[in-house]
């Protein structure tokens, strides 16, 4: 399993083309590099653990050294999916 399949925690503004940040929190161990390098992206949570903001801005440069750095690699980018069907008329 991949880290962006184990991902749980993800930014939902943003463009639909944009990369989430994400963050598994079972595998966040709190150490704090992602607050320090990228703080647009990312915010304390329950446990001294972090997560995604979701106001966060579209991934840079900031969010990709976080992937990188994290230690225990729970932290990863999570593409967009294909657009929803659009919803069947009524009486249809």
């Amino acid at each position: 399993m991949s880290r962006d399949d184990r991902a749980r925690t993800t930014h939902a503004e943003g463009p639909e083309t944009a990369l989430r940040v994400a963050v598994d929190p079972a595998l966040c161990i709190g150490s704090g590099i992602c607050l320090a390098t990228a703080p647009r992206h990312f915010e304390p949570a329950e446990g001294h653990r972090s997560r995604a903001r979701p106001d966060a801005p579209g991934a840079d440069e900031s969010a990709a050294d976080a992937v990188a750095l994290c230690p225990v690699e729970a932290i990863g980018f999570l593409t967009p999916g294909p657009p929803a069907p659009a919803p069947a008329p009524p009486g249809r």
